[in-house]
């Protein structure tokens, strides 16, 4: 808060200072006489050219400035959140499937001699079990996958097994794995088929989706006489797979975001407070950032603003059918082809929903939680996702700089310390401040300091008046723009006499109260980016010193 009012304090300091860049600047060793020195000169302190935003940081560095879509600018408030990642809701699950070949699926006929083979072949499905019963995949990109077989072979004969996946495929070629077994059988693996990169059509079955097919090849050779009867069992186990993207109808799905808060520091701050004010077009805007390949449908199930004033206040309770709530949600553009990022917008404003009530009530903050549903209308083959799809989504409240602010007012406090105007040997004798601004915004500010003692009892006033005028409003026109800067010169005069009840001086006390052009009679106006403020401060001194100049030396 102390920032705010620094050329209100600026003074202050100056009357600290200005003793200590007398004694840095004349050298009394050259001296070893009585003296009786007068002198008064006069110098610049600071001048500058602040923008409207240089000066709005001031109060709030929170905000973010921005153009609006009229010219004149606007404060904004805003929170970012992401949906639940993809893989958390659209996953592949660990898949498995397990067969047998016995003796008796295999003609034996005319296998009775040396080099004698006989082989057994059919096809079966392993069917995917799905994150969503209703989901129905086409195909997808395997980013990362472990497959692990485990087979086992009881025939008397020497035997080979034969495990393609034919709709599995990397660069063309299916994947495929054989085992061999020595007569009398054992057990084979083959763990650890990494699958990253293999693309996999799901469409190859009778059933169309969800499935791939398992073609299985055993061959026997004839080992002498021994039994033909025997077994070969397989267990195939898909585990760790992500897919890099994958197509088909994903069934409904609901996706959560964070929940998260957007801080009004406008409206929060414990320094000071406002009278009155209007905002003549709050917005409340929601931006939505979709990667997802599949319908959507967006909507609130909290949205509340909390205020001293008023409490919680829910906004969907008066949103007058917007689709924002969950009864009415909102249907979020999505993408169409591979890498596309969609954006859409939902805008709430005073023609619409409560939001110019919730914005008079001067909200503290305004809390959310949100979700979306994936395929509101259902079947849709035309579904996909990538391994970083998502959702984000942008709330801001918007508060176009348009309107009018009446008494908006802070009372603060700072330690001082003058104790250097304790001094036997205080040359300083009158000390004078000119402040000259030239105001390009359409406000109007007054401020008082009070310099008090430890106690807090008032010593005296920065000024003489309960408070001054230290900045006169900008005329503006009928739509509220800045016409010309307005001037006005202060001066603020400490003379000896009143330098000296500064003394005991430990605290200052200010105060400051703004207001817009006209602001009592309802006057509103419009902020521009090119608006400016320019000023100058200078200061005049005097001095005497009076004494043995070696003495006065020590003291120093």
């Amino acid at each position: 808060m102390k920032t705010k009012f620094k050329y209100l304090l600026i003074a202050l300091i100056l009357m600290v200072s200005v003793f200590s860049c007398v004694k840095d600047n004349f050298n009394f060793d050259k001296w070893d006489k009585e003296i009786n020195y007068e002198a008064s000169f006069a110098a610049p302190v600071a001048w500058g050219d602040l923008s409207f935003t240089d000066a709005l940081q001031m109060y709030d560095s929170t905000g973010l400035l921005i153009d609006n879509d009229d010219g004149y600018v606007s404060l904004q408030y805003l929170a970012r959140v992401s949906s639940n990642k993809v893989n958390d809701i659209i996953f592949i699950n660990d898949q498995n499937i397990s067969g047998t070949v016995e003796s008796p699926d295999i003609s034996f006929v005319g296998f009775d001699s040396p080099g004698d083979t006989v082989s057994y072949i059919y096809t079966d499905y392993l069917t995917f079990s799905m994150f969503n019963a209703e989901a129905e995949i086409d195909s997808l990109i395997f980013k990362t996958g472990i497959m692990d077989i485990a087979t086992n072979s009881t025939f008397f004969h020497s035997a080979r097994l034969y495990v393609k996946f034919p709709s599995v495929t990397k660069n063309g070629v299916p994947f495929s794995t054989s085992f061999t077994y020595t007569p009398g059988g054992g057990n084979v693996v083959s763990l650890n088929n990494d699958f990253t990169g293999y693309n996999v059509d799901m469409t190859q079955t009778p059933a169309n989706f969800n499935e791939i097919p398992v073609e299985i090849r055993l061959t026997l050779f004839w080992s002498g006489e021994v039994p033909n009867s025997g077994t070969v069992s397989f267990d195939v186990n898909m585990k760790t797979m992500q897919y890099k993207i994958m197509h088909g109808y994903f069934g409904e799905n609901t996706l959560f975001f964070e929940s998260d808060t957007i801080d009004i520091s406008l409206f929060k701050s414990e320094e000071w407070d406002i009278e009155s004010y209007l905002f003549m077009d709050p917005k409340f805007k929601i931006y939505y950032w979709n990667s997802y390949g599949v319908p959507s449908q967006f909507y609130f199930d909290h949205l509340v603003a909390h205020s001293d004033l008023q409490g919680d206040m829910n906004i969907l309770d008066d949103a007058n059918n917007l689709p924002i709530g969950p009864a009415n949600p909102y249907d979020v553009n999505y993408a169409i082809v591979v890498g596309q990022r969609m954006l859409d917008s939902l805008k709430i404003n005073r023609t619409n929903s409560n939001i110019d009530d919730v914005v008079n009530a001067r909200p503290k903050w305004i809390q959310f939680k949100a979700r979306a549903t994936t395929n509101p209308a259902g079947l849709d083959h035309h579904n996909f996702v990538i391994d970083d799809s998502q959702i984000e989504v942008e709330v801001i409240m918007e508060l176009p700089m348009w309107g009018y602010l009446y008494n908006w007012h802070s009372r603060d406090t700072a330690k001082v310390d003058l104790t250097d105007l304790q001094s036997d040997y205080n040359p300083l004798k009158r000390l004078m401040v000119r402040i000259d601004i030239q105001n390009g915004f359409p406000i109007e500010a007054f401020g008082q300091v009070y310099f008090t003692d430890e106690n807090y009892v008032v010593l005296d006033s920065l000024f003489y008046t309960y408070e001054e005028r230290l900045l006169s409003a900008a005329q503006v026109d009928a739509d509220g723009r800045v016409l010309d800067f307005s001037r006005k010169v202060t001066k603020i005069e400490y003379v000896d006499a009143r330098l000296k009840k500064l003394e005991t001086c430990k605290y200052a006390i200010y105060t400051g109260q703004v207001n817009t052009t006209n602001a009592s009679a309802g006057t509103v106006m419009k902020i521009y980016r090119d608006y400016r403020i320019k000023f100058d401060i200078g200061f005049e001194v005097d001095l005497g010193v009076e004494g043995n100049i070696d003495s006065i030396s020590n003291e120093f």
